[in-house]
């Protein structure tokens, strides 16, 4: 069989494939062929932080991620400004989710905040794409509406290349990856352990039992910092090239129309970062430059100590205290403004 025969045999498979995905896989999974470009939300709109902010009336909602749990104790902070206050720290967040956080519970809130704090590091303000894929994506799910074009156009169609755009939308078996992986994932963690009697209840017991007790936070930090890799690549480090095509703008925008305070807050990190001071000295001239933003910098701080950090982002118990008494002085001085 000479090489011609083997591609047009190929050719032929690849065909059969195509078609066979084309027809079966959007009933599987629900979408349409060809796809819609970007991400399919769920209408559903998680309700705790609104029914809290709600129930709380807070003067300041706190949004960020991780680093916001671990680093700012609300209880201390409101009782240091005599104020309420209100936390939403959702670990594995970026900006993505604080734009659908501000605009889909804050502003939706029957109690508008006085102040709306934002704790960043690095160039998040400006990365959609930031936490939004993977596993990250259920996260963002919980705060967007049905219909989320601004979110789905910078945060998951903008930075698609023609490649990725095609297969995107005319490759069924690209078009539905994670849910056939999840598929995949989930036969494999139940299918042999049903076999022997043990029901998915078992298996997630069994799973977490392995897996879920013995995490080394070494690696943990390790692989943190990989993914912040994605906010040090060098077209993120232009912040004027990249300003347009972020949420910040439209952030800000939400807060202004609706008469709240933006403040942002960087945050200290105690780990390898690149040259990236053009980067911040446009940051920090824009916002301030703002209409009722403020700008709070700890970034090389020297009240916030190595000492207080368990790794290069999470504050230890005695960092969480010592630097939510620093923000109370600061904050302070914002309200006597």
């Amino acid at each position: 069989m000479n090489s011609r025969q083997n591609f047009l045999r190929f050719l032929t498979a690849f065909g059969v494939v195509l078609l066979a995905s084309g027809i079966l896989l959007p009933r599987r999974y629900n979408f349409n062929y060809p796809a819609t470009l970007g991400p399919v939300f769920d209408a559903r709109v998680k309700g705790e932080h609104l029914q809290g902010i709600q129930q709380s009336r807070p003067s300041f909602v706190l949004l960020g991620d991780s680093t916001l749990y671990e680093g700012v104790d609300p209880a201390l902070f409101a009782e240091g400004l005599g104020m309420p206050v209100y936390e939403m720290a959702t670990p594995g967040s970026g900006t993505a989710a604080w734009y659908l956080q501000i605009k889909n519970i804050i502003l939706e809130s029957s109690h508008r905040p006085k102040y709306v704090v934002v704790f960043f590091r690095n160039t998040m303000l400006t990365v959609p794409q930031y936490r939004t894929t993977g596993r990250y994506f259920a996260l963002l799910d919980d705060y967007a509406t049905k219909n989320e074009p601004l979110v789905s156009e910078l945060a998951f169609v903008n930075p698609m290349n023609p490649v990725e755009r095609f297969a995107e939308q005319y490759l069924p078996l690209y078009t539905a990856r994670v849910e056939i992986r999840d598929d995949l994932d989930n036969a494999i963690r139940y299918l042999p352990p049903r076999l022997f009697g043990c029901n998915r209840d078992c298996a997630n017991e069994a799973v977490s039992s392995i897996f879920g007790r013995e995490v080394d936070p070494v690696a943990l930090n390790l692989a943190q910092e990989d993914a912040a890799k994605t906010l040090y690549a060098q077209e993120e480090l232009d912040f004027q090239a990249q300003l347009e095509t972020s949420l910040l703008p439209h952030m800000i925008a939400l807060t202004q129309k609706n008469n709240v305070n933006l403040i942002f807050v960087r945050t200290r990190i105690f780990g390898p970062e690149p040259e990236m001071s053009a980067y911040r000295n446009s940051l920090d001239a824009y916002l301030t430059g703002q209409d009722g933003v403020f700008l709070l910098d700890f970034w090389q701080d020297p009240r916030i100590l190595e000492e207080y950090y368990v790794d290069s982002l999470h504050m230890n118990a005695l960092g969480k205290k010592e630097f939510t008494k620093i923000l109370i002085e600061e904050f302070k001085a914002i309200l006597l403004k």
